[in-house]
């Protein structure tokens, strides 16, 4: 296929009439979202948050080839282990958290500008600051300028695969483009159609000579959580991962020209993009209905009385399997008086303070200060991932 140089071939970016199907589960994602989200307590969730992150970037990572043990990406991981690491997972932590931060803090940030050129450009230079030469190193040796795209001050063509990416001089143009278009949808479901849309044809259009899946995928998970999709407990790039060959499949389909005078109007297949629409949505259900199922009550309660009992460090540390009970209601209720917490341990008084102080030296527990009136959940990533199951299992 020749280089494209003409804007026209974006179309469609977005069918006028949509499958009822489609529609159909963009009302269910939003269901399952708010189900989720009232699963936990305000304290919980952000600390199931923060672990999430952990879980984007490890699959974020995977998905370009990179493994990083999720364990050295931790909070209390040993500052050793970070500097020992050459590619990019902590600072996609770190970018998502900043830009969820910002979002949540101007809640009325306009959703055009999540379509932006400066919006990407943002993301792509969080996901590379403080990136070492080799990681910035392209495939001609020259160094890729975080936030450059192509087209500004940087010429160059680039071919993925069989995939040859729009002329440079064009790509511009087709951002402002896709800012127009996707950026001014009101209804609901049109918006969140629109964001799993530029998810294809931001990654056809190849704006960055590099780093543009890891950008996406954090675009894609700002734009869901601008709709409220989003909640920090579930991940878009885990459910990617699982998927990872089908999703490269989607993503070459509707790269596809129009496949005949029944498939749209556009250049590109209209059949391919409701394909790759639908592998989206299927993505998102499943990933939110796992986490539904891993917090679920009974079976949350039943994992920690595994855990507790079969973990060899928990039981070299002394922890004792009738602390599960209290573990389950510090999860769920997200805060817990330590007066309380005693109570919940079941164990004489003398026995409960013991048990409490080896809970928060396993980080299961988390007390702000040695004699903190609350308590709140811990959840380290390594007792996380026995507590969830395949929460980071190398899929790939």
């Amino acid at each position: 296929m020749e280089i494209v140089t003409t804007i026209g071939w974006l179309e469609p970016l977005l069918p006028g009439e949509l499958l009822q199907a489609l529609l159909d589960k963009c009302d269910r994602l939003q269901r399952e979202t708010v189900r989720l989200h009232t699963l936990l307590a305000p304290h919980t969730r952000e600390r199931v948050g923060a672990l999430l992150r952990v879980t984007s970037s490890f699959y974020s990572n995977l998905i370009e080839g990179q493994y990083t043990e999720p364990l050295t990406l931790a909070a209390n991981a040993p500052k050793r282990s970070r500097k020992q690491l050459t590619d990019l997972a902590y600072t996609h932590m770190d970018a998502q958290q900043a830009l969820e931060r910002a979002l949540q803090i101007h809640p009325d940030y306009p959703w055009s500008a999540l379509f932006s050129l400066g919006f990407a450009q943002r993301v792509h230079e969080r996901l590379f600051v403080g990136a070492s030469d080799d990681d910035l190193r392209l495939r001609d040796g020259s160094l890729m300028q975080p936030g450059l795209v192509r087209g500004e001050h940087d010429n160059r063509n680039v071919r993925i695969g069989t995939h040859v990416a729009p002329d440079c001089s064009i790509v511009l143009p087709m951002l402002e483009r896709m800012q127009a278009f996707y950026g001014a949808q009101q209804d609901f479901r049109r918006q969140l159609l629109s964001a799993l849309a530029y998810h294809h044809r931001f990654a056809w259009v190849h704006p960055f000579p590099d780093g543009n899946g890891r950008t996406l995928r954090l675009i894609t998970h700002l734009q869901l959580q601008r709709l409220g999709l989003s909640s920090p407990l579930w991940s878009l790039s885990r459910g990617l991962a699982r998927r990872q060959g089908e999703y490269y499949e989607r993503l070459g389909n509707a790269d596809q020209p129009r496949r005949g005078d029944l498939d749209g109007r556009g250049q590109l297949t209209q059949q391919g993009l409701f394909e790759f629409l639908d592998f989206m949505l299927d993505t998102c259900l499943d990933q939110v209905e796992y986490m539904i199922s891993a917090l679920g009550t009974t079976a949350l309660r039943a994992r920690l009385e595994s855990v507790l009992r079969m973990e060899p460090a928990l039981v070299k540390a002394g922890i004792r399997p009738e602390a599960a009970r209290a573990l389950h209601i510090l999860i769920t209720q997200g805060q817990v008086s330590r007066s309380d917490f005693k109570v919940f341990l079941g164990l004489g008084e003398r026995l409960a303070t013991d048990q409490l102080s080896r809970l928060v030296a396993q980080g299961l527990v988390d007390s702000p200060t040695p004699k903190s009136r609350e308590l709140y959940p811990g959840l380290p990533a390594w007792f996380a991932q026995q507590v969830f199951p395949d929460l980071h299992r190398r899929f790939i």
